[in-house]
């Protein structure tokens, strides 16, 4: 279930049903009185138009929320984005370092071509069995390692 919560009267904290959080700024201050109205609309839209594609899914909440509620936000960011930009441009550079087109690849690891370019972007979210067909038809491998904090 998703859960919002405004941190203030212009951030509003969405946490996703797949746990990811969302970090969302509106372009005017939003009075104590509305933002519960907000936050129920918000859950709303998320609920119906959530998907791994986070662009999208943002997109069309906003969509959502300008055309039902004349409610307009821009997306400051997410805890997962850096990690998704992150994995998607290992697997380009380890694609390129092998000579392979993108193509290539997604027929290699049975993935559509557009998905893909997605993930290679950090707009997709990747589930482990793809990310491991991907790593498969790369000739590497799928590892934990640990973070330097």
């Amino acid at each position: 279930m998703t859960k919002v919560t405004f941190l203030d009267d212009s951030t509003i904290n969405v946490v996703a049903r797949d746990g990811e959080t969302f970090t969302l700024k509106t372009y005017l201050p939003v009075p104590k009185n509305e933002q519960h109205q907000i936050s129920q609309l918000l859950i709303t839209c998320f609920e119906k138009n959530f998907s791994d594609d986070k662009t999208s899914m943002i997109y069309w909440v906003l969509m959502k929320m300008m055309s039902t509620a004349g409610f307009s936000f821009y997306y400051a960011g997410s805890d997962r984005s850096e990690e998704r930009e992150y994995i998607g441009s290992r697997i380009r550079q380890l694609r390129e370092k092998k000579g392979m087109e993108a193509k290539g690849l997604a027929e290699l690891a049975k993935i559509d071509a557009a998905n893909l370019s997605r993930i290679e972007r950090g707009r997709y979210s990747v589930g482990l069995d793809v990310l491991s067909r991907i790593a498969y038809a790369l000739g590497a491998k799928v590892d934990l390692i640990q973070e330097d904090r």
